[in-house]
């Protein structure tokens, strides 16, 4: 499964960005892991970086408190995804951090297998829940996704901002190569936008899909 995304995880431990960068590069060698340790960092990297395809956010960074670092992170960039990474995956924390916009939650915990595919739930329109969550106090190790949440997507389409984006671009006869390059992100991450609206309209192509969004 080659990937070919890049992944940007802010945390304050270098043995925890190391792990996660070890574990990924594991599962697939073609997935570039940027570091930071702080959010004064994460922002430094966001304009340098355009090609980043998510965050993956610690809420312990040490020049922000609570949820002002995914805040800051909104602002700067409002159209990549930020998952929380966190040692706590208990209900309030969890439903905090979607509250205040993140479009998942991934326990530190989490085997790397269930990291990975919550990155491409998330990068899929989806938000991320851990499975203890939606399976009482089972721990199930698997990947969940939750549809029933806020995921600011458009009232009328049912898109992600991201994902309306992808569509305008494809009604403008652009290939999945081109829009990557329109929208600073990978071919793959592309891909994964076409599924999701293509499964949202409940349509098998691209062209049934500018049909039925014109029809909202």
């Amino acid at each position: 499964m080659l990937l070919m995304l890049k992944i940007l995880v802010a945390d304050d431990h270098d043995l925890v960005r190391e792990g996660v960068n070890t574990a990924l590069a594991e599962l697939d060698p073609q997935i570039s892991i940027l570091g930071a340790n702080c959010i004064a960092a994460v922002l430094q990297l966001l304009p340098t970086h355009p090609d980043i395809d998510i965050v993956l956010l610690d809420l312990g960074l040490p020049d922000c408190e609570q949820f002002s670092g995914l805040l800051q992170i909104r602002e700067a960039a409002p159209d990549i995804p930020v998952a929380i990474l966190s040692a706590l995956d208990d209900q309030v924390s969890v439903h905090a951090a979607l509250a205040a916009g993140a479009d998942g939650y991934i326990p530190k915990t989490s085997n790397k297998k269930v990291i990975l595919q919550a990155i491409c739930l998330i990068l899929a329109g989806e938000i991320y829940l851990p499975s203890i969550l939606l399976q009482g106090n089972q721990r199930t190790g698997s990947a969940a996704s939750v549809t029933h949440l806020p995921q600011r997507r458009d009232a009328v389409t049912g898109l992600t901002r991201r994902q309306i984006q992808v569509l305008e671009l494809i009604e403008k006869g652009l290939s999945n190569k081109e829009i990557a390059r329109q929208i600073f992100c990978t071919e793959g991450t592309v891909k994964a936008h076409v599924t999701a609206i293509l499964k949202t309209f409940g349509v098998s192509s691209r062209a049934k899909a500018i049909i039925a969004a014109k029809a909202c």
